[in-house]
């Protein structure tokens, strides 16, 4: 039986209060499953604006699907250069770029500062460089009788909002939030202090039974071309020899 939880996300000593949340969510560094059951997503490439491919495979070894909204991005490849059956479509976005991401005003995946061991899988100058702002997209192709975690890096400076929402949402109108989990893109306070070491994740959730899973990530500021952003993330099949273990207890449950 899923949790359900009121919690709060805690960062450079500031707290945001967290909405009542299903599921298991954590703010924590990204776990190490095997490239075989991992999916990890660039959000843009070399025909987005001001975007960058990541190389496939990176410097760890690591192959990569960096996306875009001008067409379906399919099929996705596993960590291991695998093909599978998914692919990613978008159904709104409010831009891309990489201005004032990781590289600041520096239009060179080379100049990101970012802390890549905490980030683990992530952690590669080309995907964490290039963002989408305030969007809506599909993951299609999964397997509804498994079980997948999501995480999600977002990085940015001089936002309108200090952090990104992340949300899950039952069908394609992304009315109805299944489950959602926040991040600091930058340091409260310091709005010229982008994120360098934080992911987001989202544990042991299924698609529906269409085999999609409907994602919107936004701001909390009134502007809806600003304030959301996400840079890159990874999906992680989850089976009983790659699931990680249980998150720490976050706050006050109710069965």
């Amino acid at each position: 039986m899923n949790r359900v939880v009121r919690l709060t996300v805690i960062f450079s000593c500031a707290v945001i209060p967290m909405a009542t949340l299903s599921g298991k969510v954590m703010v924590s560094e990204v776990p190490q499953p095997p490239p075989s059951s991992t999916i990890l997503l660039d959000f843009g490439n070399n025909q987005s604006y001001r975007g960058t491919n990541t190389p496939s495979p990176d410097i760890k070894g690591n192959f990569w699907n960096s996306v875009w909204a001008g067409a379906l991005n399919s099929p996705l490849t596993n960590a291991a250069g695998g093909v599978t059956t998914m692919s990613l479509g978008f159904d709104s976005t409010a831009g891309t770029d990489y201005y004032n991401g990781p590289s600041g005003a520096i239009q060179n995946p080379s100049a990101c500062v970012i802390d890549a061991n905490a980030l683990g899988y992530l952690g590669i100058n080309e995907a964490v460089y290039d963002y989408y702002v305030n969007s809506t997209f599909q993951i299609q192709g999964l397997d509804p009788t498994k079980v997948y975690s999501l995480t999600f890096f977002g990085s940015h400076k001089y936002s309108a909002s200090d952090y990104t929402t992340y949300s899950i949402c039952s069908d394609a109108s992304y009315s109805r939030v299944v489950t959602s989990i926040s991040l600091y893109v930058q340091s409260p306070g310091n709005p010229g202090a982008h994120n360098l070491t934080k992911v987001a994740t989202i544990g042991r959730i299924s698609p529906q039974n269409n085999g999609i899973m409907y994602i919107k990530f936004q701001g909390t500021n009134s502007d809806s071309t600003v304030g959301g952003y996400l840079n890159c993330m990874q999906i992680v099949e989850i089976t009983p020899t790659n699931a990680p273990p249980p998150p720490p207890k976050l706050g006050n449950s109710v069965q």
